[in-house]
């Protein structure tokens, strides 16, 4: 089965005009895939690449071929032997999920490198980050949704509108989101009347000026409203689903009293099979907890923060 972010993307948003200017003057800075992972991801789609020469290729950028064997070694990623090579990595994964991979190391990279004034700010939005792709990367195993890792780097990228409102308004941004996570459904009017644009509008152009695919650009554009969601619907609705579960873990610090009824995300995810409702809503306490505890484990994900 293909990536869904194997995909070109097609949509550009519009935010205003002054606001696109800030980050188009720091062209250099905002570039989120260096070229050698657009040459590996396009090698990574030729049926006659060879795993030696792909490797190749990503070992002439050491930064990207260490977060590789990162993200690969990483607890998420099922790793029972240490993988020592990138030769390794893509015999273990294939490569259609090196795909993801890559484009995983790359946007986490990229998001580190984002000079945000204050540092908890950082932390906090590079923690829901992953710890919302870490949730649906666990959705996705618990009731076989069929990703095969583009589910952690949607998770990743989902709120980088948010980044960039830190980056180029700091201080309307600060009135407009307290970094509370505790989101209500004004949030994105609230930005709007203060920002003249939302987190996710912006995300979106900004995402989509750096060619990223189109699942990207709808997960980013419409996570806060997944019914709304069309052609990448269900990775939209999975991120819509973890994105108020770790919501509720980073402003409660456990999921002891999560109501996953309040979740309205959970229908449009399994829409297509309603039983799952039930057992998403019964299970969600305990898959957010074992997702947490993982995600804080010696190898888990929060050792990139």
């Amino acid at each position: 089965m293909d990536s869904l972010l194997s995909q070109p993307q097609t949509t550009r948003m519009n935010p205003p005009e002054d606001l696109r200017a800030r980050l188009t003057v720091q062209g250099g800075v905002w570039q989120m895939l260096p070229d050698i992972a657009v040459k590996a991801l396009a090698m990574a789609r030729d049926p006659n690449c060879s795993i030696k020469e792909f490797a190749s290729v990503v070992e002439r950028d050491p930064k990207l071929a260490t977060e590789i064997l990162r993200i690969t070694n990483s607890a998420f990623y099922g790793a029972r032997n240490p993988i020592m090579n990138l030769k390794q990595a893509v015999t273990r994964l294939g490569f259609a999920h090196c795909r993801n991979v890559i484009l995983a190391a790359s946007l986490g990279s990229a998001m580190r490198k984002l000079k945000l004034s204050e540092a908890w700010m950082q932390l906090l939005l590079w923690r829901h980050s992953v710890l919302t792709g870490m949730l649906a990367m666990s959705l996705n195993r618990r009731f076989n949704l069929g990703f095969i890792g583009e589910e952690f780097t949607a998770g990743l990228i989902h709120d980088v509108g948010r980044s960039l409102f830190a980056i180029i308004a700091p201080e309307d941004f600060a009135k407009a989101d307290p970094l509370d996570f505790i989101e209500g459904p004004g949030v994105l009017q609230q930005e709007h009347e203060i920002l003249r644009t939302d987190h996710c509008e912006l995300g979106a152009w900004f995402i989509a000026q750096n060619k990223l695919p189109e699942a990207l650009v709808e997960v980013v554009l419409m996570h806060h409203e997944p019914a709304k969601a069309t052609e990448h619907r269900k990775l939209v609705a999975t991120i819509a689903v973890a994105d108020h579960m770790a919501n509720y873990l980073q402003s409660n610090g456990s999921a002891d009293e999560y109501d996953a009824q309040e979740n309205p995300a959970i229908e449009v995810l399994f829409e297509a099979s309603p039983g799952n409702v039930l057992a998403c809503c019964t299970e969600a306490r305990l898959l957010m907890s074992e997702t947490m505890c993982e995600a804080n484990s010696a190898n888990g994900p929060f050792s990139m923060s």
